[in-house]
């Protein structure tokens, strides 16, 4: 995040628009790769942790897509009207798909005997590497004759580092080794079938509004927008480290018919809560803090900026609904959930674009965020859950929450942040938004039962 801030400072809007642009074409492509494969191996994986079969035909198979697809691409980008900058541009970014964590390709799959085992500190540990390495060579984008070349060279090579020592770790934590081999390839590629149509479909949600917006106005409005995406992209990774930690145990509670509903309801909780969290406290300083974070050229992108956090309240719910379906063997209705996204956001992008700028395509992804978040409602319903989560109890706290934030937006924007942690925490606390049980599961969760209860005893939380 440090990184890609100091990087839009110094390149213009428009010289960030045109990568961002790039960025997305590669995003959509690499999903081809990707093909909805890594949630079968984790499923697969966390029934039989020592072997290593399945896992190296998975990777095999994204090797040998991603050549193929590289050789497509650079035989068709010509006739699509790509000029010789841009496929070399493209090219380089193509490599992201292997080295990078960012592109949830090979990087992903390498982290699931990790995920499994709960040692998730060492690939976090590697993704932070890389953005390390990005963060030094990125100062030295304004010393370059070609500030965007430069900036693409190292976004991709910045992974490197990061992409050795995961295979270093594998081996030296799990005695793991690579073989290539296609064994089960047909039978994986089977099973992610409705997962890779959904992954595609999702891809096109998450990065569509940048292409369509590029086609409307130009490199500049992208450029704007792209700076609000790059405000929340990164919160995907909450969802994703809670369900990377809650999978295995509901995996096992699945198999042990064992009723999975309260760690289900605090799960959803606990998203609604931090997602909720952070597009409040965004949205009423949102002028101050974008021009905090990327300088008064990019004010324009305060509003849709806003827009985009309030988003991550339905995406951050999906996330981990979807992963239930994966694990009831549902995922069909992970294809049609992305469907949905992908009509409307495209919908509502071609209709809302051409006269609202990157504005329409803020509001777009709104819409199709919660017009999905229904879709998936009534899934759920039908298999039998009902998330209980205290409806009433979750109102209160989110009004009050809204009002006390607003109060405090009257003052300067970094007291601002530090009181508004603090009216967070009392009014948490106050309301008992999470449960005596959902504290203790929470903290069972992370293997610290003994201290939560202490804790919970102090602050007559009992």
């Amino acid at each position: 995040m440090i990184a890609m801030v100091f990087a839009i400072r110094f390149l213009d809007v428009a010289r960030f628009g045109t990568f961002s642009s790039l960025l997305a074409i590669i995003g959509i492509l690499s999903k081809f790769v990707d093909f909805g494969i890594e949630p079968i191996v984790f499923r697969e994986f966390s029934k039989e942790k020592e072997n290593f079969h399945l896992f190296n035909s998975a990777l095999s198979l994204r090797f040998l897509i991603y050549v193929i697809l590289l050789v497509f691409f650079n035989a068709l980008a010509p006739f699509l009207g790509y000029d010789a900058r841009e496929i070399i541009l493209s090219n380089i970014l193509f490599t992201t798909v292997i080295l990078s964590s960012k592109t949830v390709n090979i990087r992903e799959l390498l982290s699931t005997p990790f995920k499994v085992n709960l040692k998730m500190h060492y690939p976090m540990t590697l993704a932070v590497l890389d953005n390390l390495v990005l963060l030094l060579l990125v100062a030295f984008i304004p010393f370059m004759k070609d500030a965007v070349l430069f900036f693409v060279i190292i976004y991709a090579a910045s992974n490197i580092p990061g992409f050795i020592l995961s295979f270093y770790y594998l081996k030296k934590k799990f005695d793991y080794k690579f073989n290539f081999t296609l064994d089960r390839a047909g039978w994986l590629l089977k099973e992610s079938l409705p997962l890779f149509g959904f992954v595609i479909l999702t891809t096109i949600f998450l990065q569509i509004d940048v292409v369509i917006l590029n086609y409307f106005k130009g490199p500049y409005d992208v450029g704007i927008y792209s700076a609000g995406v790059r405000l929340t992209m990164p919160l995907s990774i909450i969802p994703g480290a809670i369900v990377t930690t809650v999978f295995p145990i509901l995996m096992k509670r699945m198999s042990d018919q064992v009723s999975s509903d309260s760690l289900s309801n605090l799960v959803i909780k606990l998203l609604y809560f931090i997602s909720f969290v952070l597009a409040a406290v965004f949205t009423f300083e949102s002028d101050a803090l974008v021009n905090l974070i990327f300088g008064s050229q990019y004010a324009a992108a305060s509003l849709p900026s806003s827009i985009l956090y309030w988003c991550q309240i339905f995406l951050f719910f999906t996330f981990y609904t979807l992963v239930v379906l994966i694990a009831k063997n549902q995922q069909f209705y992970n294809f049609i959930y992305g469907a949905i996204q992908v009509v409307f956001n495209v919908g509502f992008n071609f209709l809302l674009i051409p006269k609202y700028s990157f504005l329409g395509a803020s509001l777009a992804k709104l819409i199709a965020s919660f017009a999905s978040f229904v879709f998936i409602l009534i899934v759920i319903s039908r298999i039998g859950y009902k998330p209980s989560i205290g409806r009433y109890k979750v109102l209160v706290w989110s009004f009050l929450m809204c009002g006390g934030l607003y109060l405090l937006s009257m003052l300067p924007v970094i007291p601002y942040l530090v009181l508004s942690s603090v009216y967070i925490i009392i009014l948490t606390l106050a309301v008992k938004l999470f449960g005596e049980e959902e504290l203790l599961i929470f903290f069972r969760l992370v293997n610290r039962e003994e201290l939560g209860r202490r804790l919970m005893k102090k602050f007559h939380l009992v």
